[in-house]
């Protein structure tokens, strides 16, 4: 049950905010292009690392080398990330700081010597990082080099991703394995892609599906992300609906800045991207 708390605690803190802050997408292509089988690999990619489309991918044409975030609530910080690139679109590390219930946590993305991916959580602690609590995540990947499933170590669940023929990012399954067995299975992901390749509509399922989620994805003429709109229904009665809006592209047409939420309590996402 441990890598199920730790997921549903991690992500109801982020969906009670406003159902919509981790998941954001960015594209700046021109009407006539769509994604490739290989740049579809790439994004699929980075999104299983990230759990976050706007991370994934940006414009094919151009690169980006290194992406800062900040987010605020009212002016105040709630988190910081750091994610840097190779030439081919990779993500090659992320480091992210944030608060939380318990605190704030560091999360660290990263490759060990054998290539194999790691996820480190850790907590702060009189602002150093501790053991206490520790989280590692380790990815498997086959013979493409797709994530095909990651384990919680010292958990008996894990997860499974599934991909189609264009090498997208479909489905990911949540297992628990018990006396090399499978016991409890369930989606906990399911991604739709229109046309050209872009996100159209993401859902989540948490707690047994006691929590749902829907993210609808707008762009504009030239598949520029403008807006998304998130529906979530906790215990099948609660309903709740938000709006993200991004403004502030720049001249390779990512966004610059995010806002949602209320007058009372807004929230706000500012980046700063450098290029190869």
């Amino acid at each position: 049950m441990a890598l199920m708390r730790f997921f549903i605690t991690h992500f109801f803190k982020l969906f009670f905010v406003l159902v919509i802050l981790p998941v954001s997408t960015s594209y700046g292509l021109t009407p006539e292009r769509s994604l490739t089988k290989a740049e579809n690999a790439i994004f699929s990619l980075n999104l299983v690392l990230t759990e976050n489309a706007g991370h994934s991918i940006f414009p094919p044409t151009y690169r980006m080398k290194k992406l800062e975030e900040i987010t605020r609530q009212n002016g105040e910080w709630m988190s910081s990330s750091l994610i840097e690139y190779n030439p081919l679109g990779h993500i090659t590390r992320l480091d992210r700081r944030e608060k939380n219930r318990r605190g704030e946590s560091v999360t660290k993305i990263y490759q060990d010597e054998s290539g194999q991916w790691i996820k480190s959580i850790k907590w702060l602690i009189k602002g150093k990082e501790s053991d206490v609590g520790k989280m590692i995540v380790r990815y498997q990947h086959d013979q493409n080099g797709r994530i095909i499933r990651s384990e919680l170590m010292n958990s008996e669940w894990m997860r499974e991703y599934i991909y189609n023929d264009d090498e997208q990012l479909t489905e990911i399954v949540e297992k628990q394995q018990v006396n090399n067995g499978i016991g409890v299975q369930y989606t906990v992901k399911k991604y739709y892609y229109n046309a050209r390749g872009f996100v159209a509509r993401r859902d989540f399922w948490t707690g047994r599906n006691h929590f749902v989620s829907t993210l609808y994805f707008d762009y504009n003429e030239k598949n520029t992300l403008e807006r998304i709109t998130a529906e979530a229904i906790a215990h099948s009665a609660q309903k709740k609906r938000g709006e993200k809006v991004y403004s502030y592209y720049d001249q390779k047409h990512n966004w610059l800045q995010a806002e949602w939420g209320t007058e009372e309590n807004k929230f706000t996402q500012n980046r700063e991207i450098d290029y190869y």
